[in-house]
C-alpha cells in the first residue's frame, strides 16, 4: 500500500482558482475538494481568485479546517498579475513543487458554428495562453530542483465532441496539447505535466446540464456508472498526479468519467 501522506507531505501545492462569471463561489467548490484532499496528505496550499475578497474567503475556509494555507489574489487574464502571483506564491512557502491550473473563461453553450468569435478568442486566451503563462512562472525553478508536477484541468469535451460545448472542447483540447509539450520539453528535468479530464461533475458550473431532473436522467443514462460525478471523486486523480505515487505518469490526459468515454 502506498502511503500518500508520506509521499506528498514534503511537497508544496499551488491551487489556482479562477472566477467564472457570477458562479465563482459555487464553481470553486470542486477545486476546494482538490485543495482539501492534498492538504489532508500534508501539502501546503496557496489559493487564488481574481478578487481579494474571494481569495481571503478561500484561504480562511481552508485555514479553519487546520490546513497550512496562504491566499494570493490574481486575475488570470492579466499577465502582470500572473507574474506577481508567481513571486508571492513562491514567497509564501519558499518554493512551489506542484501547480494546479484550473482557469477557464466564460463558456458559451451552443453549436460551435454559432460561436461568437470574440468570445471564443477570449476563451482560448484564458484557457490556454493564461494557463501556460502561469506554468511558466514555476517551470524553471522546478527544473532546477529536478522536481515538479503541473496538472491542468481539462474536460471530457476535449476528447468527445459535444453539440453544445464545441468551443469549450476545442479550448480544452488545445490545453491538452500544452500539457503534452511541457511533458516532453521538461521531462529530462524530472518535471511532469498531466491533465485531468472529468465528465459531468455536480458543480454550479455544470448546473445547466443537471439542474433539471429530466436532463439529469438523460445524462445519467449515457454513463455506465449511472450517475453524475461528485466533486470529491476527482480528488483521487489529483493526488495521484501531484504526488510521487504518479512519478512515471506524464503527458497524459486522465479521464475521470464513469466509463462514459468508452461507450
Amino acid at each position: 500500500m502506498i502511503d500518500l501522506r508520506r509521499q506528498l507531505g514534503s511537497k508544496r501545492y499551488v491551487q489556482r482558482v479562477r472566477s467564472i462569471r457570477q458562479s465563482c463561489r459555487p464553481y470553486r467548490l470542486d477545486r476546494f475538494a482538490i485543495a482539501r484532499g492534498l492538504a489532508q496528505c500534508g501539502a501546503k496550499i496557496v489559493v487564488s481568485s481574481n478578487t481579494q475578497e474571494d481569495t481571503e474567503q478561500a484561504a480562511h475556509a481552508l485555514s479553519k479546517e487546520g490546513f497550512d494555507v496562504a491566499g494570493v489574489r490574481c486575475d488570470i487574464t492579466d499577465r502582470r498579475d500572473i507574474g506577481q502571483f508567481g513571486t508571492e506564491a513562491k514567497r509564501a512557502f519558499g518554493k512551489v513543487d506542484i501547480l494546479f491550473c484550473v482557469a477557464v473563461g466564460p463558456v458559451s453553450i451552443g453549436p460551435v458554428h454559432e460561436s461568437d468569435l470574440d468570445a471564443l478568442d477570449n476563451l482560448l486566451i484564458s484557457t490556454v495562453s493564461s494557463n501556460l503563462a502561469l506554468a511558466r512562472q514555476f517551470l524553471p525553478e522546478m527544473a532546477e530542483r529536478r522536481y515538479g508536477s503541473i496538472v491542468m484541468m481539462s474536460s471530457i469535451a476535449s476528447q468527445r465532441a459535444s453539440p453544445l460545448l464545441g468551443g469549450y472542447g476545442a479550448a480544452k483540447a488545445a490545453l491538452n496539447g500544452i500539457v503534452r509539450s511541457i511533458a516532453v520539453e521538461w521531462g529530462a528535468s524530472n518535471v511532469r505535466a498531466n491533465a485531468i479530464a472529468p465528465s459531468m461533475v455536480r458543480t454550479a458550473f455544470s448546473k445547466d446540464f443537471w439542474g433539471d431532473p429530466e436532463r439529469e436522467k438523460v445524462r445519467m443514462a449515457r454513463t455506465p456508472a449511472g450517475r453524475i460525478a461528485e466533486a470529491e471523486e476527482v480528488v483521487g486523480a489529483a493526488i495521484l498526479l501531484a504526488s510521487p505515487a504518479g512519478s512515471y505518469i506524464s503527458g497524459q490526459v486522465l479521464l475521470v468519467d464513469g466509463a462514459r468515454s468508452v461507450t
